[in-house]
């Protein structure tokens, strides 16, 4: 508790720290090029729909007839920029902040900006609407074109990477479809479609969802735009409502993807498997999408990301809402260290050198895995007729696969559920966790903290609701499962914990379900010692 108390006084202090620095305004760019001193100051600009946004510019030092690319950051939700290098909750502790103050000292134009309803910058939060706060980020590179000197440039202006994490990853998507001067992406526990991020198969995250609106409209008073208030208000009743898809649905990659305008950036994804809020499956679908568009991806899996305050647990806790670690294990055999990864790719894409290190598309940490077709649902198993009656303290374990040696698995599995129930229980939901059970303890752990809600009922209304939206793979009642990545060691059996309740759908009440179930699952590619690639 001491840690989120401490996180949130030191949000507060810098919001207000913010409150006592002048803005200083750049001359226009000058046609000749001369010494530019390394320094950093704050600026202001006007958005299409007279929305003032702040920023700061963080000038770096370069030579007489020396250009440097621009690297844009922007914050999570809730927060704001990184106003100065050292007393800043990014300057000092974030990694992304990290990340661009170390571009800055070595030449690199750095853009830290307040998206529209955070910070300086006025504006309602539109929760990444592409006519706002996407345009945000056309505005920016307007003004940086027009304003600071020795820019590299190529044939569509300023050579542009930007990174972020999360409500900062999301913007990336499709400020990348909207403009080409955006090169290099790194989008960073972020969405792909944040609709079924928020209400998987209809069942809304309430607890995630509430957190969201306090950071949001309480912390940011009274910043949401009227119609995001109003989705919210509707999800926390927990139902998707059609107004609530039709508001949103503009508002993420999946849509522009579907709609041939998918980014157009090379783009470098890291994505968590503890994220609950948007889990590894987010980061595979955008993945995939780009890689479609001929640009070139790489997606690095990570245990962190999103972690439900008071209920899941930063390894460290010094970040207890999020984290990421710093490096990875790429198929058990090199080791990246995230930080120089991301400059390394920034390098290659805004500055054309070579790449001393080869990244593989797919990098999960401590695992095989290197292709994303290695995540591919391969082998089916039926699940055997089961009574479900979850109590108070224990939740059901449909066995799966028992481990013949030391084994894992990364992906993300298929899951077809027959319910046989009373008229008393046909509108109950299910929760679903891939699980494994421990030989030596009998005891179950549930990989990656993740769960996926399953009601029949809503299901169908939620497909409804995404204006008839083919069930991609067959069945109406087919579902994806959340991401896993795990290990079992020789003995181990892999199943499905099934639970009527779950600490990330607490608004879901409803008496303890009693059913048969019986179905299929289908799994990607277990993986054992002897594998190798």
């Amino acid at each position: 508790m001491r840690s989120y108390v401490l996180w949130l006084c030191f949000s507060l202090m810098f919001v207000l720290q913010g409150c006592v620095h002048a803005t200083i305004q750049p001359s226009s760019t000058i046609s000749k090029t001369v010494e530019l001193k390394q320094r950093y100051y704050q600026a202001k600009t006007t958005a299409p729909d007279g929305t003032v946004l702040a920023f700061t510019v963080y000038q770096p030092h370069l030579t007489a007839n020396q250009t440097a690319p621009l690297i844009l950051h922007t914050h999570g939700f809730g927060l704001s920029r990184m106003k100065r290098p050292e007393l800043s909750l990014y300057g000092f502790l974030l990694p992304t902040g990290q990340v661009v103050k170390t571009a800055w000292q070595n030449g690199y134009w750095v853009i830290s900006y307040d998206q529209r309803g955070h910070g300086n910058s006025q504006g309602k939060i539109r929760l990444t609407d592409p006519e706002k706060e996407a345009q945000d980020v056309i505005t920016i590179m307007n003004w940086a074109e027009k304003n600071l000197p020795q820019l590299a440039k190529n044939q569509h202006g300023v050579r542009t990477g930007m990174i972020g994490e999360s409500y900062a990853g999301g913007v990336q998507y499709l400020a990348s479809a909207l403009d080409p001067r955006l090169q290099a992406i790194v989008p960073i526990t972020t969405w792909y479609d944040i609709v079924h991020s928020l209400a998987p198969n209809g069942i809304p995250k309430s607890n995630w969802i509430g957190f969201l609106n306090l950071i949001g409209d309480w912390w940011n008073w009274n910043k949401f735009d009227p119609e995001l208030k109003q989705a919210y208000l509707d999800t926390q009743q927990g139902l998707l409502k059609q107004s609530t898809y039709d508001f949103l649905k503009t508002h993420q990659a999946s849509w522009f993807c579907s709609h041939n305008q998918a980014p157009r950036a090379d783009a470098l994804i890291i994505q968590g498997f503890r994220d609950v809020l948007f889990p590894f499956n987010e980061g595979v679908s955008a993945a995939q999408c780009i890689q479609q568009a001929q640009h070139e991806v790489h997606l690095i899996g990570v245990q962190g990301g999103h972690l439900q305050p008071f209920t899941q647990h930063s390894p460290l806790g010094s970040t207890p809402f999020w984290y990421i670690g710093k490096s990875v294990r790429c198929g058990n055999q090199q080791q990246y260290n995230l930080q120089k990864t991301i400059l390394t790719w920034f390098e290659q894409k805004l500055k054309d050198r070579p790449s001393t290190t080869s990244l593989p598309e797919l990098c999960v940490d401590q695992s095989p895995v290197n292709q994303f077709s290695d995540l591919k649902p391969v082998t089916s198993y039926d699940l055997k007729k089961t009574w479900i009656a979850p109590t108070a303290s224990q939740a059901v374990f449909v066995p799966i696969y028992t481990a013949q040696q030391s084994t894992s698995i990364t992906g993300s599995p298929l899951v077809s559920l027959n319910m046989q129930t009373t008229s008393e229980f046909e509108n109950a939901t299910l929760f679903i966790s891939v699980a494994v059970k421990s030989k030596l303890t009998g005891k179950y752990t549930v990989l990656n903290d993740q769960t996926t809600p399953f009601n029949p009922a809503k299901k169908t209304s939620y497909d409804q609701i995404r204006s008839g939206l083919a069930n991609q793979y067959g069945e109406d009642q087919m579902i994806e499962l959340a991401s896993v990545h795990g290990q079992l060691n020789k003995g181990d059996t892999l199943g499905l914990l099934i639970n009527s309740e779950s600490p990330y759908y607490q608004s879901t009440k409803q008496p303890k379900v009693e059913t048969w179930i019986s179905g299929k699952i289908v799994l990607p590619k277990l993986w054992d010692k002897t594998d190798s690639k």
